[in-house]
């Protein structure tokens, strides 16, 4: 008969530990693998939202507007009130989401810094107000553009200076004062010399030689506008910087439509001419300067 040996404690206590051993180091590898992967998900998402919300805030700024248009009981003003870490303007960018709502293209729009009451990191925040009122800081809607912002901060472009500024606060709602002292300085100044035209004129070149200059007394939008975004993650912090140029720096006024006089053609009436006389009408067909002049009906 043949003799059959087992395995002793020893040896079955050693192979369990030696398992076991495998197990807590595959297990450890497999959590730290997983870890890696979702730490760099989430960073790969913070790094996207950064730059869709700086996208975003380009195409918005850029839309941004000031108008001398306001209604008749001062129950709206536009407004772009720059600082350095926050934002707001009136802006031509807004859709409409719901049929029939009372909303145009145009609203206000602010991004600033808040904080998250639930996990208490900073948070990017665009709030936008579809309604053009006299309180452009106030009311809309919230929207979180990025979450982990630790700073944002606004420079603003002088045209005049050639320089960043720190901010610039435009705001008008007094278009119709303005007007009027305007329309009534003419009127005094055509009363004292007996000439309306000259108040006019003289009420119209002061308003452009205020017009000169560009800057945010002169009511007028910056050039430029640069932002600068840092998101704080666990390793470091990553920078964004980009620029946007705002379309429409003067304020919006529509005047008439202005008509020029007609042409009063000497030779013929009845005849279709431009309001301005060509350079070369009545010229001689043979390269000379005879002919008629069409403004004396005389010989050149």
């Amino acid at each position: 008969m043949q003799n059959s040996r087992g395995f002793t404690l020893i040896e079955i206590l050693v192979a369990v530990a030696l398992l076991a051993m495998m197990g807590v180091i595959l297990t450890t590898a497999t959590g730290s693998i997983l870890g890696a992967i979702k730490d760099t998900r989430e960073s790969q998402e913070q790094y996207h939202a950064a730059r869709v919300a700086l996208g975003r805030m380009e195409r918005e700024i850029a839309m941004a507007y000031l108008s001398k248009h306001q209604s008749e009981f001062k129950t709206t003003k536009t407004a772009f009130i720059g600082k350095g870490n926050s934002l707001t303007f009136s802006y031509m960018g807004h859709r409409r989401m719901t049929r029939n709502a009372p909303e145009s293209d145009e609203g206000f729009v602010t991004y600033r810094l808040e904080k998250d009451r639930s996990t208490g990191q900073s948070i990017l925040v665009r709030r936008e107000k579809p309604v053009i009122d006299d309180q452009p800081e106030k009311g809309g809607q919230k929207l979180v553009l990025a979450t982990g912002v630790s700073k944002l901060s606004f420079s603003y472009w002088d045209f005049d200076k050639e320089s960043w500024q720190s901010d610039w606060k435009v705001e008008i709602d007094n278009a119709k004062e303005l007007e009027m002292k305007k329309s009534m300085a003419a009127t005094a100044i055509g009363a004292a010399t007996g000439n309306n035209d000259l108040g006019k004129a003289m009420v119209q070149a002061q308003t452009q030689a205020q017009e000169n200059n560009h800057g945010p007394d002169d009511l007028w939008l910056p050039a430029r506008v640069r932002i600068s975004l840092t998101l704080e993650t666990d390793d470091s912090e990553l920078a964004f910087e980009t620029q946007t140029r705002v379309r429409v720096m003067q304020p919006i006024e529509f005047a008439g439509i202005q008509t020029p006089k007609p042409f009063e053609n000497t030779l013929n009436p009845y005849a279709a001419m431009p309001a301005t006389t060509p350079n070369g009408f009545g010229a001689s067909p043979m390269g000379g300067t005879g002919g008629i002049n069409p403004l004396t009906g005389k010989p050149n």
